[in-house]
């Protein structure tokens, strides 16, 4: 299976997770883990499954992944399986990033194969609530199974 996770992180925590998914998701030659702003064309090539996420700002994904969503050329993601996440502080405040990027991913014929989910940061900077790291790869076999790989 070829992967990639694609992410956003301003303080680390959304790198963290990111890298908690790719793991999760295969090894390191098969899922590969990129930056936003580091995302190349040859990178969208053939794949299997893509994972995308963003910390929350102003209750969307970032400048720099909304920018890099709405700039895909048409179909450059169609018939790929997908997910997207977000870090978030608080439950209640969080806002819409995943659900965002969702739906830019199923704009482009991406098959969701998880629901959007968000992982938790304790404060503004983080870090990472305890546990979320673990979660971030409970849900990333979830995407391998749904995607019909052998996790």
């Amino acid at each position: 299976m070829k992967g990639l996770v694609v992410y956003d992180s301003k303080f680390g925590n959304t790198e963290q997770v990111a890298h908690a998914i790719a793991a999760a998701l295969g090894a390191e030659e098969s899922v590969r883990t990129v930056k936003v702003d580091a995302v190349a064309a040859q990178d969208l090539k053939d794949l299997d499954v893509v994972v995308v996420g963003s910390p929350v700002h102003a209750w969307r994904p970032t400048k720099k992944m909304q920018a890099f969503l709405d700039g895909l050329q048409p179909n450059a993601l169609s018939g790929v399986q997908a997910a997207a996440f977000d870090t978030r502080f608080g439950p209640r405040l969080a806002g819409a990033a995943a659900a965002n990027i969702e739906k830019a991913l199923r704009k482009q014929g991406c098959t969701i194969v998880a629901p959007a989910t968000g992982f938790l940061v304790l404060g503004w900077e983080g870090p990472l609530a305890e546990g979320e790291l673990d979660k971030a790869a409970v849900w990333a076999k979830q995407i391998l199974e749904a995607a019909g790989a052998n996790p």
